[in-house]
Parts: C-alpha cells; structure tokens; sequence
C-alpha cells in the first residue's frame, strides 16, 4: 500500500507537492474509507480537483514517468542517452536543479521509503530506507557515482554499482540481477495500474481474460447489469478473419501481396446482449449486438476497466487514473469510488484520480482528507492543498464551497459572449 508519493521540479511542478495517504485524525467514513494496519491508517482512495492546466494530470505524470523509469532504466539506457526528467522551466533557477521523486510504501509489514534525484544526464542521489519500529535504517544511499551499501540488508547485491551507469537507477540495475529486495520492489512498483481515461480500450484485455475464466464471468457480467446500461449480459466470441473479406477492402494491384502473406487468425469480438420485447412489453428473446459499433463511449469505457478494477481489488493493487469521470455518469463514477472505499469488500486496494466532477465531492462519499485541490501560483507552478487544511466543518457542502472559489482549484473565465460582441 502506499502511504505517500512526493515529487518536485517536475514538469509544471515546482516545489514539492505531496499526495498523503495517511488518514487524518477526524472522525469521517472511519470503517470504511481507512484501511487500518498495525501501524498506519491509510485512505483507500483520494481525489484530485482543479481546473484545466492546473497540473493535476502532471502530478499523476509524476507517478506514471517514476514508475516507469524505476522499471526501465535498467536496460533502456546506454551511457550517452539522456534521462527523459523535464525540471521547471518558468523559473531560472529550476531548470538547472534535478527533479525529485520519492515514495513511502508497505509490503507486508515492512515500511520502505524509496527515491532519487536526476536531471537529463545523470542520477544525482538515490536511497532506499526500511523501517523498524520508529527507526529508518538505510538499505543504500547513492550520492552521483558513491554508493553507500548494506549489504545485510541488500543481500546478493555485491559489485552491482560497479555495473550501474549514471544515468540509470541502482534499484533498476539490483533487480535485473536477481536482488530479492530489489525485485519485490520493483515488482510492486509495477504492479500499479496507470490509465488515462480517455485512453482505455488497451486495458480490456484484463476485462477479456476475466470472461474467458468460467469463475470470473459470471462476475463481469453482474458489474455490467448492476450499472444499469440496458445490457442484460456480455459475451465474447472468436470472429475468423476471412481473406475474402480482406480483399473486398484492398485495390486490386495489392490483392497478390495479401493472398501471398496471409495468414488465417480470429478477432475477438464483444457481444452485448440485450433483451428483445413483443408488444406488449413481454421479454421474448435477445439480441447481441457487437459493443464497439452499438454502445456508447461510456459503456465501453466501463466495459475496458471492469476487469483492472476487478483484479486491483483481488490481489490488492494501487489504481490511478486521469480524467477519471470522462464520459462516466457521475453515478457510475460514484460506484466505482464506492467500490473501492468498500467496508464489506476487505481489500488493501487502493484508488488515486483526477476529476472534473464536483458531483463526487460529496461528504457521505468522501473524507476531508481524500480531496486535495490543485491550483497554479503566481508563477505556473503547481501546488496541491488537502480539503482537510481548509479546515472546513465536516458537515460543508463540498461541492458548493468550491464552486464558490473557498478552496481554490477553479478557473477564473473572462466573459466570452464579449468577444464576440465587442470582436
């Protein structure tokens, strides 16, 4: 689980903005939005709200590129390519700085707190703390090429700065040599879904490999009725890939080149059943019809992360995701948050997203320390506040006090009808 991701001098963020997962001490959603450990109590979820180009979405690049970076820069690098970091750039002194990630987080009962420090050409620190009782005890620290190892507690892990370069991350390079503590690191770290919301068909596959399992099915299909889409089951099918039917598409000097490289495969297609009435309004049959040309955009946004969602809350996995509430009724939205701040389902997923939707600031949903508002100072830089340091009363109507501009996060829009008028 994470318990809090931090990051500076990146991209439209300048000083260091914080996502805490921590649960502050009010007495909101106690049993059901807080999952409670021998030491922590962390939310399972939190909200990211602010306008356009507020840099909402570059936090969760943040996340998204520190992710990706500890998972590749092993074996992406070569010693010249430069670190793909892009600091501040409104201010002088910023863009000559590294940028900062770091990331506290449990595996088991053991608390790590893992992150580095890296401009385009090299790393200029890194560490990996673990924590015992009250006391961190450093695993390594990194200062350019100096390394500083525990091998006690790095086992296995003996020469290996010698074989990282200065542009790659010694956490990356110890789990591509079969480190333990490095791989379940890394492991974790991977293991956390990313999405943009505008982009989620390559997250079906999850969706499809759950209905494909007899155990899962009948699962996906009851997301799918208790959505309320006029959908009364979801089934896949192997639809052949003909070459008459290719050919059909193709001008007829290339006919020989698909003839001659074809081979036979299938495609599976999704077929959404819905229910067929006489006219009396009597069930008398059904009707499949393919998802992707008869359903809507929404739907099939639903329909893609069924299944991540599925598996995030079976095997207790961190979810983020941009744009969120795009094309989902704030209903839909509000189930899946339900979903994951569930009582009844025990689970140590978690969910992080970006919203537009001040329908889903709503205190019988969310705590005061779930929501976090995202604005630009005087200079473009990005800055994150927690609803809980407003220190509004628990009884607010969230939604209303942001609208009114009580918490910052929303755009200040000139009259446009003007424009036009006075163009």
């Amino acid at each position: 689980m994470i318990i809090y991701f931090k990051t500076s001098n990146y991209k439209s963020i300048n000083e260091e903005v914080t996502l805490n997962f921590n649960a502050a001490s009010i007495g909101e959603h106690t049993e059901s939005n807080v999952i409670e450990t021998d030491k922590f109590s962390l939310l399972k979820s939190m909200m990211l709200y602010g306008h356009n180009a507020s840099g909402k979405s570059k936090i969760l690049e943040a996340l998204v590129y520190f992710r990706w970076f500890i998972n590749n820069s092993a074996t992406e690098k070569h010693s010249s390519e430069e670190i793909d970091v892009e600091p501040f750039e409104l201010l002088q002194s910023s863009s000559k700085k590294p940028s900062f990630f770091e990331i506290s987080f449990l595996l088991g009962k053991q608390r790590y707190r893992y992150g580095f420090e890296a401009d385009k050409k090299i790393i200029h620190r890194e560490w990996l703390l673990e924590s015992k009782a009250t006391k961190e005890y450093p695993v390594f620290l990194r200062i350019g090429q100096d390394f500083e190892i525990d091998f006690k507690r790095f086992e296995n892990s003996e020469e290996l700065e010698k074989r990282t370069r200065k542009n790659a991350l010694f956490l990356s390079v110890a789990s591509q040599w079969n480190v333990q503590k490095a791989q379940k690191i890394d492991n974790w770290i991977e293991s956390i879904f990313t999405v943009h919301g505008l982009a989620d068909e390559k997250y079906r596959e999850y969706t499809l490999d759950l209905l494909k399992n007899d155990r899962y099915k009948q699962l996906i299909n009851k997301f799918i009725q208790k959505a309320d889409l006029g959908i009364s089951s979801i089934d896949v099918v192997d639809v052949p890939i003909k070459l008459e039917d290719i050919l059909k598409q193709v001008p007829d000097e290339l006919k020989g080149v698909f003839k001659e490289k074809f081979k036979e495969r299938s495609e599976t297609a999704v077929l959404a059943i819905h229910s067929k009435f006489d006219d009396k309004r009597k069930i008398i049959g059904s009707v499949p019809f393919i998802l992707d040309r008869s359903e809507s955009e929404g739907t099939k946004k639903y329909f893609n992360l069924i299944g991540l969602f599925v598996k995030a809350i079976l095997e207790g996995r961190l979810v983020v995701i941009d744009e969120f509430d795009a094309r989902l009724h704030t209903l839909l939205s509000k189930a899946i948050i339900k979903l994951f701040n569930s009582q009844k389902v025990k689970s140590n997923a978690q969910l992080l997203v970006a919203s537009h939707d001040t329908a889903l600031l709503d205190r019988n949903l969310l705590r005061r320390d779930q929501i976090y508002f995202v604005e630009k100072n005087e200079y473009g830089a990005t800055r994150a506040t927690s609803l809980v340091e407003y220190k509004p009363r628990k009884d607010s109507p969230f939604d209303k006090n942001y609208l009114e501009g009580k918490y910052g996060g929303i755009p200040f829009i000139e009259d446009l009808e003007s424009l036009i008028i006075n163009g």
